[in-house]
Parts: structure tokens; C-alpha cells; sequence
């Protein structure tokens, strides 16, 4: 218990310092002038497509799964180079994990993805390039998928049950909802297209039994109508 508040309150700590250095270096970026700029611009719509490279804060016995996710985006400017951006995707992800003579698992997880991304882009408005940093609250939640969970013991043990397959997120595997956040970079290719890449880590147990936290990479391709 100790090692998941101590590991929340250092990402917190760490959550904290970015927010800092994000404001700090959007004020600096800007120029000094009497009155601040906001933007008329109205809400613009996309889609999003990528991969994902998912899997848990423990390195133990634990490899990462590859995965997609599709949905779709928004995006309206705040003021200066400052943007709002969410989205909610389709997302599909997982893991496997080994703990020598106990348990093989293989998760394979459905869920659907709400980010709420803070963005700031640098480059040339006009044409619509140049490089966006991002940080961006998210949640999680379990919908669907099929996992393997096979029993190393010996098959003597009055407890062994050997190879099974169940859902996901039934009682007794996965909790189906995860929050947390993603830090990340890209670029807008021009005013349509936009290329973007971040890294997640949530803060709610993947299970009621064990200290692991989703953690992994997300590379995505949006497209804004006009």
C-alpha cells in the first residue's frame, strides 16, 4: 500500500513540475502586449487512428502487448498558441506476464478511451506546421475482450486449475476503469493532417490484489474536416 501512494504522490509531484515548465514556457513564448489574444476560431472536427504499445509498471516477468485504437477528435484554440483538444477512441490493448511456477497470463482488453489533451503548438500558423507539446488527463474503461490465464504449479495442487480462457474484466481479473495521464509531442503536418505521439501512466490498480499500473506508448494520425 505504502509503494502505490508513494508512487501516485511521485507522479503527482512530477504531474505538478510539467504543468509549471508548460505555462512557464508558453508565457515566455509570447509577446508582451497590452491586451491578451483569443481566438474567434471555431471548433474543428477529425478523426484518429494509431497503435499502441501497451503494458505495466512492473518490468518483472512482464512484456509489452502492440495494439490499435480508432475515434475521433476535437480541437479548439484557447488563447495564444494554447489549445483544448479531446477525444474518445476505441482502443484495443494488453500485456503478458509470468510469475515462474504460478501464473502465465495473456490479457487482451476493449475499451474505450476519454483524453482531455492541454496542447501547445510552435511553428508557422499560416501553413499550419510546426511542433505541439501536450500533457492530458485521461480515463479508461473496460468493455470487452477474452484473456488466457494458464496455472504453472504442479498439477497436483489441489488449487491447480490449467489453462482457461475468461472475459477481461469479469470479477475476478481486471478492474475495468483507469485514469491518468499522457505526456506527449507531434507535429501538425498542415491544417488537416496532424502526427502525435505520447506516453501514458495511470494511477488506479490494473487489479484489487496487485500493485501494477497500466503504463505504455501511443502513436497517432488525426485528420481535421473544415
Amino acid at each position: 500500500m505504502r509503494k502505490i501512494i508513494s508512487y501516485k504522490f511521485n507522479h503527482l509531484i512530477t504531474l505538478t513540475s510539467l504543468f509549471l515548465l508548460f505555462f512557464s514556457i508558453n508565457l515566455m513564448a509570447q509577446p508582451v502586449k497590452s491586451t491578451v489574444e483569443t481566438s474567434n476560431q471555431a471548433w474543428k472536427y477529425g478523426i484518429r487512428a494509431g497503435a499502441n504499445y501497451d503494458g505495466t509498471n512492473i518490468r518483472q516477468g512482464s512484456e509489452y502487448k502492440i495494439g490499435w485504437k480508432a475515434g475521433f477528435v476535437a480541437e479548439k484554440r484557447l488563447v495564444y498558441n494554447m489549445y483544448f483538444q479531446p477525444s474518445i477512441s476505441f482502443l484495443n490493448k494488453g500485456y503478458q506476464s509470468e510469475m515462474p511456477f504460478s501464473q502465465r497470463d495473456d490479457i487482451n482488453a476493449y475499451l474505450i478511451e476519454g483524453v482531455a489533451g492541454m496542447l501547445m503548438k510552435f511553428g508557422d500558423e499560416r501553413a499550419g506546421r510546426g511542433l505541439i507539446i501536450s500533457i492530458a488527463p485521461y480515463f479508461t474503461y473496460g468493455i470487452g475482450g477474452n484473456s488466457i490465464f494458464e496455472d504453472l504449479r504442479d498439477p497436483l495442487d489441489t488449487n491447480y486449475f490449467g489453462k482457461v480462457t475468461e472475459k477481461t474484466f469479469s470479477d475476478n481479473r481486471l478492474n475495468a476503469f483507469d485514469i491518468g495521464f499522457q505526456l506527449g509531442l507531434g507535429y501538425d503536418i498542415n491544417h488537416r493532417w496532424e502526427l502525435g505521439g505520447v506516453y501514458i501512466f495511470g494511477l488506479n490498480k490494473m487489479r484489487n490484489n496487485s500493485n501494477a499500473l497500466w503504463t505504455g506508448f501511443q502513436v497517432h494520425l488525426s485528420y481535421f474536416f473544415y
